[in-house]
């Protein structure tokens, strides 16, 4: 909980301005853009930074704006990694995109270079980032006139296991991105993967599109997972590390951390009592963001890299948790919330309905340190917005 405070804090100018200065740049404003917390590991942040060269030459007044990354964790340190110690953390930090994990980054933001190895072509592409966790993964959306891709990094170690998962669904009947060929290789550390049609169900729920999906569909979707998946390895849910996502809560909210592990166990006595259901194969991170649909059909199953054996029961709460979060965070969007007693109804009938609320009560636990000002209101307050939805998720499990 302190390396969070510390990398949000007003400690970390020292640092970054270390690092500008050690490239012959002089630090003028900073601003720390957001922290990522796995929980039991390592605190990861991103920054913003205006700087301008130092010395002479007719560049050295212009100010730059550049992105800085830092991390806890424990990186090898090298040309591009630099190190500094503040408040007893030692930490390692870096300049964007120079990720010292994903090590294929300044290629999947370089327009020439994807334009050349993606595309096939000398004329640069437009790239877009949709998703980047320091040390962990990032998504880059390439489009070359009408043609487009995604490039998804991970460490080098994932890649394997994540290419297996998307051949395993080809020709499944379950609509998930094809793996294009080129920089997919072994030798680049991303791989390439096709565009869905279709509009997320986030997007649908937010502007209250009318018959967005049916929850059977889902239901539908989930069937069709291929067998092959129980033979991928075992991930816990997210409700099974409910004490690990609960002290990444009490960063956020330190006036609550009695109240967030006291919530965290009596999720465990729930989900450990309440039957969850038979193995089957899984999504393993089922919400709205990673579904695309078109007239009420479901076109696109993004994100698999979770897939494989777990119990049905904790993607329907994930779908649930991230429902809740969206409704108890827009009071005014009164279609978010009908969309969750929806949902919600269908799938206790198709799991056990104490353990479907205690599991859901799980995810919104896990997004709890997630929260970020929004709608006028502090990080604080939707932090504490989101732990309200847990416990009230988890009155509901104990009817």
């Amino acid at each position: 909980m302190e390396a969070v405070a510390v990398l949000a804090g007003p400690a970390m100018r020292g640092p970054l301005q270390d690092l500008l200065r050690s490239h012959g740049l002089a630090l003028q404003r900073w601003e720390h853009l957001r922290s990522h917390h796995r929980p039991g590991g390592a605190v990861s942040a991103l920054y913003r930074v205006q700087c301008r060269r130092t010395g002479p030459g007719p560049a050295a007044d212009d100010a730059l704006t550049l992105h800085l990354g830092a991390t806890t964790g424990d990186v090898a340190a090298g040309p591009d990694v630099a190190t500094a110690r503040i408040a007893g953390l030692d930490l390692r930090l870096w300049f964007h995109p120079h990720d010292p994990v994903l090590r294929s980054l300044p290629w999947a933001t370089d327009a020439d270079a994807v334009a050349r190895d993606v595309f096939g072509t000398g004329e640069p592409a437009r790239l877009s980032l949709v998703a980047y966790r320091p040390l962990r993964r990032a998504v880059i959306r390439a489009q070359h006139f009408d043609e487009a891709a995604y490039l998804k990094l991970l460490p080098r170690e994932q890649l394997p296991a994540l290419r297996r998962r998307h051949r395993l669904l080809e020709g499944s009947g379950v609509p998930a991105p094809r793996l294009l060929p080129g920089a997919s290789g072994p030798d680049r550390e991303a791989v390439i993967l096709s565009p869905l049609p279709g509009t997320s169900l986030f997007r649908l729920l937010v502007e209250d599109t009318e018959a967005a999906v049916r929850p059977e569909a889902l239901l539908d979707l989930l069937e069709a997972l291929p067998s092959g998946a129980l033979d991928l390895p075992l991930r816990r849910s997210w409700a099974d590390r409910a004490e690990d996502y609960a002290a990444a809560a009490a960063a956020v909210l330190p006036g609550e951390q009695n109240s967030i592990f006291d919530l965290a166990r009596r999720i465990r006595g729930v989900v450990e009592s309440a039957p969850a259901g038979p193995l089957v194969p899984v999504h393993g991170d089922f919400h709205e963001g990673n579904l695309l649909l078109s007239g009420g059909r479901v076109t696109g199953l993004l994100d698999i890299d979770g897939l494989g054996p777990g119990r049905r029961v904790d993607d329907l709460a994930c779908l649930l948790g991230h429902l809740a979060v969206l409704a108890a965070a827009n009071p005014t969007r009164p279609q978010l919330g009908r969309a969750l007693a929806d949902f919600r109804r269908v799938f206790e009938d198709a799991a056990d309905p104490a353990a479907l609320n205690a599991r859901t009560a799980g995810v919104v636990l896990t997004l709890v340190s997630g929260a970020r000002a929004a709608n006028g209101r502090s990080r604080t307050r939707n932090a504490g917005i989101r732990l309200e939805a847990a416990q009230q998720l988890l009155r509901a499990a104990d009817r």
